[in-house]
C-alpha cells in the first residue's frame, strides 16, 4: 500500500494512463493505419504546422476549461484512490472476522468431540466395572453351585 498520497495518486494516474494506452493500441491495431503509402507534400506539412501552433496557443477560456478538466481528473483520481484504500481496509477487516469466526467454529467442534471422547471413556470404564462385577458374580455362583 502506498502511504504517500502524491505517490499513490501518481501511481494511479500512471496505471490509468497505461490502461488508456492499451486501449489506444487496441484501437490502432484493430483499425489499421489509414495513411500508409500516401506521400505528403510540402504545403501539407506547412498547413499541419500552422494548425498545431493554433492549437497550442488556444484561448484563455479553453485553457480554463482544460484546467477544470485536469482538476476533475485529479479529484476523481483521489476519490478512486480513497475507495481503493477503503476497499482494502474493508476486506482486511472481513478477512480478520472470517478467520476469527472460522477458528471459533473449529474450537467449538473440537471441544464437542473431546467431550464425546471423555463420555465414551467414562462409559467404557463403567461397562468394564460392570463386566468385572458380573464376571465375579458368575464365578461366585459357579463355586457356590459346585460346593
Amino acid at each position: 500500500m502506498i502511504r504517500n498520497p502524491r505517490m499513490r495518486d501518481r501511481s494511479l494516474r500512471n496505471w490509468c494512463a497505461w490502461c488508456a494506452l492499451q486501449s489506444n493500441d487496441e484501437d490502432t491495431t484493430s483499425h489499421g493505419s489509414a495513411g500508409v503509402g500516401v506521400a505528403a507534400t510540402e504545403g501539407d506539412d506547412m498547413a499541419v504546422v500552422a494548425a498545431d501552433e493554433q492549437e497550442q496557443m488556444g484561448s484563455a477560456e479553453t485553457e480554463d476549461h482544460i484546467q477544470r478538466i485536469l482538476a476533475a481528473i485529479d479529484n476523481y483520481t483521489r476519490q478512486v484512490s480513497e475507495m481503493l484504500d477503503a476497499g482494502r481496509a474493508l476486506f482486511k477487516d472481513l478477512a480478520a472476522d472470517f478467520e476469527e469466526r472460522l477458528c471459533s467454529i473449529h474450537r467449538e467442534r473440537v471441544e464437542r468431540w473431546e467431550e464425546e471422547i471423555r463420555e465414551l471413556r467414562a462409559r467404557d470404564a463403567a461397562n468394564e466395572q460392570a463386566r468385572a462385577l458380573l464376571h465375579n458374580a458368575q464365578l461366585h455362583l459357579l463355586h457356590t453351585v459346585r460346593d
